[in-house]
């Protein structure tokens, strides 16, 4: 088998050497590169499976690179490299698409665990079916689907832009897709491995950003800047909304752009550029291209080849097979199982004239698929508040009194479909974890320091692992690591310590998320003191099914701890579903509150117990400040409570302690480390409670299993 091909990026020649070594003794083909710019031409050659990336180096820095070699090539994997590696760089390093962070020094077994995680992660991807744009004369059909006549006109002028060498203007309204075709001429083209380089015309307003967009690029080791077109290098420069320029940076850019040549950095030569040049023409609703085109001399000498893009509203028997597309990829994205999409949802998605397209088209089902629970996509699942005004939604009637059992869409059965197999049905609960790495910044509630996490998808039967970012050390988060309870929920292992875990181990137990790597400092950000952007990363990301199962636990006996009467209390007694009950009792304002919880889906988690935030009192700031405590509370990010009253901020539900409370609970609990199946009732209690429960509950668990042991042992 052919071992993968890794390119090492450091400017310490010690460095390089030493790595160069290790892995090539490991079978690896390695070479190295002593700066970015280096870098960006073997890369450009060799088409590496892997790079390790320094952070810090002279010209064009790590993160500089990675962005262009993100560029060049999407699914080569990067790991970043630095000796003084904070959690600030870690963040942007990922948000670019690096695949880990790790620091200087590290050990051999370190460095040879973070390479094979990476090739296999990129092996994965490949794989699964997650392919580049490079595979793309099956992929124009697959993605860039409809049937209509319009349609088949745009993918026949797709494959004639893509053979030829000169210009192409894709014209069409808003969220049409002019980018993606223009991404999608490229990945056809014989110039399908070399860079894509997107500019945005709504961005260049004057003479200066002009220049700052074309020509400010980064930096070269013999000194000036490289220009967008020097960058292309081969490949294609996409400019997107051309109207958008004024006539006069028009006229400069056609100048360019007719000469084929570009002033060197020094300004003292011209040189050539070598890049097929495409763009497109945002049009409004009416316009004709044509019009537009003949009113600039750019888009005339850029129209040599042509592709129109339709308007949804003109070619609405598009729409069933774009809705099959949707359903089946959201599907796959949430975990849902929807077969069939009910006739009056699929007649109003129809009749819509849809103003903004494709991409609106896409977000209203989104959240429609997010809003079903059952097996049928129905009219009343459509996010219809003020979508009859702003997209034109027919929202008459009522849903619920017609017909809506027997219609699949176009024939469509997740599941049924050619290439698509469903699983196997095993006992328990599917495992999931996270489709792509996502971040989110913020800052510790009890540190006050700046932090930050990076939720990273884990294999089957990994758990939820908390990892330090600067050491690499990783924790489990399961009760046996909890070191405190006081004010919040801590882990520790005696190498690394993991503050406020509560919120966003909330949120994985009510979306089943069962493996997953979360790198954070030394505490999780408490945002604005709810779980709800927590929700919102884990949908950013989109959940994915995995192979394995996990089995649930079934109470089947009363559990407690605490006071029933007076409280703190906190009980489990068997139930058919997972459900809390939770009672609160405070001297006013607060007062007596009570919430009650059914989990039903991590839809209605974020609606219903996500944005209940964080609260405290008045009193009690001067004794958290003297432990140490809350330095990072602000009143964007806790309720505060005096004697009298709420003092910044109005309250999200009336009695939104309460659900605050159950939803440290939901986090708590998920130190089990799988979901449970029973109703707990709550007077009063807290973290502590919480954990003391957990742990009788797990006694019993581990009484049981020793149990069943002894009887397998008696009965072989």
């Amino acid at each position: 088998m052919k071992k993968a091909r890794i390119i090492v990026v450091d400017d310490e020649e010690n460095i390089r050497g030493t790595l160069q070594e290790i892995l090539s003794d490991e079978g690896y083909q390695v070479s190295c590169a002593a700066d970015g710019e280096t870098a960006l031409r073997i890369i450009q050659s060799e088409a590496p499976d892997l790079v390790l990336l320094d952070v810090w180096m002279a010209g064009i820095d790590g993160i500089q690179t990675l962005k262009m070699l993100k560029n060049i090539d999407p699914d080569t994997e990067v790991v970043m490299m630095s000796g003084h590696g904070n959690i600030d760089t870690a963040v942007k390093a990922t948000k670019i698409g690096a695949f880990d962070f790790i620091e200087k020094p590290f050990s051999l077994d370190s460095i040879l665990r973070t390479v094979s995680k990476a090739l296999k992660s990129r092996r994965s991807r490949l794989t699964k079916g997650k392919k580049t744009f490079s595979e793309s004369a099956h992929n124009v059909e697959r993605k860039f689907i409809g049937s209509s006549k319009a349609m088949k006109d745009a993918r026949r002028m797709i494959r004639t832009a893509s053979r030829k060498p000169g210009p192409t203007l894709i014209t069409g309204e808003s969220g049409i897709g002019a980018r993606f075709v223009a991404r999608m001429t490229h990945s056809m083209s014989g110039r399908r491995d070399k860079p894509f380089i997107d500019i945005t015309c709504d961005s260049i307003a004057n003479e200066k950003s002009f220049e700052a967009t074309l020509f400010d690029g980064p930096s070269k080791s013999s000194g000036g800047k490289l220009s967008k077109f020097e960058l292309a290098d081969g490949g294609v420069i996409f400019f997107d909304g051309i109207e958008q320029l004024a006539e006069p940076l028009q006229e400069k850019l056609l100048k360019i752009l007719k000469s084929g040549r570009v002033k060197d950095s020094d300004g003292k030569k011209s040189i050539p550029f070598n890049a097929k040049i495409m763009a497109s023409i945002i049009l409004n609703a009416g316009e004709n291209a044509k019009d537009i085109v003949q009113q600039s001399n750019l888009a005339r000498f850029l129209s040599a080849t042509t592709v129109k893009l339709t308007p949804l509203r003109d070619r609405k028997d598009d729409i069933p097979e774009l809705i099959e597309q949707f359903v089946e990829e959201l599907c796959d994205e949430y975990g849902k199982d929807i077969t069939s999409v009910g006739k009056q949802a699929l007649q109003a998605l129809v009749e819509a004239p849809w103003p903004g397209n494709v991409r609106q088209l896409k977000e209203v089902m989104e959240k429609a698929v997010l809003a079903c629970e059952g097996t049928m996509l129905l009219k009343e699942h459509l996010p219809l508040d003020g979508l009859d005004t702003q997209y034109g939604l027919n929202t008459n009637g009522d849903t619920k009194g017609m017909e809506e059992t027997d219609l699949t869409l176009a024939g469509y059965t997740p599941g049924k479909k050619a290439g698509r197999k469903r699983k196997k049905v095993k006992s328990g609960v599917t495992q999931k974890t996270l489709k792509n790495s996502v971040v989110l910044c913020g800052q510790g509630l009890h540190s006050g320091i700046k932090t930050g996490m990076i939720l990273s998808p884990l294999p089957p039967n990994s758990g939820i692992v908390f990892g330090d970012i600067s050491s690499g050390d990783q924790i489990p988060a399961l009760l046996e690591n909890v070191r405190s309870t006081e004010y919040a929920t801590t882990l520790s292992n005696g190498r690394i310590t993991i503050k406020t875990i509560e919120h966003i181990m909330s949120a994985l137990h009510s979306y089943g998320i069962s493996n997953l790597l979360i790198k954070i400092g030394d505490e999780a950000p408490i945002m604005d003191g709810s779980a709800l952007e927590f929700c919102e990363l884990i949908e950013n990301s989109g959940v994915e099914e995995q192979d394995e199962m996990v089995d649930e636990i079934i109470i089947d006996r009363k559990i407690s701890v605490g006071d029933p009467d007076d409280g703190p209390y906190l009980c489990v007694e068997p139930a058919d579903t997972f459900s809390i009950r939770y009672s609160l009792d405070y001297p006013p304002p607060i007062g007596k509150q009570k919430y009650e919880y059914v989990h039903a889906s991590g839809g209605d988690y974020k609606d219903s117990v996500a944005p209940a935030r964080t609260f405290g009192f008045l009193r009690d700031i001067k004794k958290l400040e003297e432990a140490g405590l809350a330095s990072g509370g602000r009143l964007s990010n806790v309720i505060l409570i005096d004697d009298e009253k709420v003092l910044n901020t109005p309250l999200r539900f009336p009695n939104e302690p309460a659900r605050h409370k159950t939803l440290d609970l939901i986090g708590d609990l998920y130190l089990l480390g799988r979901p449970i199946r029973g109703h707990f009732t709550a007077k009063k209690s807290g973290h502590t409670q919480n954990v003391e429960l957990i742990k009788k509950i797990m006694e019993l668990i581990l009484d049981t299993e020793s149990d069943e042991a002894k009887q397998h042992a008696v009965t072989s």
